[in-house]
């Protein structure tokens, strides 16, 4: 029987999940990896409480790479940093980039995914303030009055910081998603699941794609962690070979990717390569 662990970090405290085959071990053979498990298609709990997704998927084939039984730690993105730096998980694999606060804290291996960065609008704001795609990001990061919000510890938050904008940080997204629907916030910056977020309100809401960044994703492990961080490496050159793991992936996520995306036309490739 495939034994599957699962634990939840609440605070810096470990609660224990269920196991196919017992309670949870603590083992050289096992690699506990940090996950953020509320951004579905990608990382998500199923409906059998189990952990499912792109993510998922990822760690699992990276288990096997290097001969590891894997351990899916349940962690809030704003703790996974934390949680790798205190030992309580062996490396991330949660969509998360690099950046220089981010590299003093962890060390990140080559890209393995990609997003764009998008703004997730209340109707009515793009309406006053005239918000379409040909919009120059520029000047929609300067509309006079704008209430930005966005998910602590993200790009929706250090983003529109760059630009000079003032954002109010939320711990959860869904609070967020209601404010922009509601109009008691006007903009949340997010990546590829604002299609998503917008489809689910699509009366309230509406997407501005004119932001001409894209952003790599990186696996993450502790400081110093050398022979970890080139197994990342290694692993992630061979997901990208003919055959590999991407090619293998395809025709699950292919339909996955262009649902989450609202668009037919859009793959696995979109989320896994860079523009060029």
């Amino acid at each position: 029987m495939k034994k599957f662990i699962t634990r939840i970090l609440f605070g810096g405290i470990l609660v224990a999940g269920l196991t196919a085959c017992g309670g949870v071990e603590e083992s050289d053979d096992i690699l506990r990896v940090g996950v953020d498990l509320k951004f579905p298609p990608f990382s998500y709990v199923d409906d059998n409480g189990d952990p499912a997704g792109f993510e998922i998927d990822v760690a699992e084939a990276f288990g096997e790479f290097i001969g590891k039984e894997v351990e899916i730690v349940n962690t809030d993105f704003g703790l996974l940093l934390p949680a790798l730096e205190t030992g309580d998980v062996d490396i991330l694999i949660a969509d998360m980039g690099k950046t220089d606060e981010r590299a003093q804290k962890a060390d990140f291996s080559d890209p393995y995914r990609y997003t764009y960065t998008l703004a997730l609008v209340n109707k009515d704001f793009a309406q006053e303030n005239e918000i379409t795609n040909d919009m120059p990001e520029d000047e929609f990061f300067s509309i006079e009055g704008a209430k930005f919000i966005g998910l602590a510890g993200t790009k929706g938050v250090y983003y529109p910081q760059g630009k000079g904008v003032a954002v109010t940080e939320v711990t959860e997204i869904g609070p967020g998603l209601i404010e922009v629907s509601n109009g008691q916030s006007d903009i949340l910056i997010a990546s590829n699941e604002v299609f998503s977020f917008q489809a689910a309100d699509p009366e309230n809401t509406v997407v501005y794609s004119g932001i001409k960044n894209q952003d790599a994703s990186n696996f993450a492990v502790r400081l110093g962690d050398t022979e970890m961080l080139d197994l990342a490496n290694k692993f992630i050159a061979s997901m990208y070979e003919e055959d590999g793991l991407y090619d293998q992936l395809a025709p699950k996520y292919d339909p996955i990717v262009a649902e989450f995306l609202k668009n037919p036309e859009l793959g696995l490739d979109f989320i896994v390569n860079p523009v060029k």
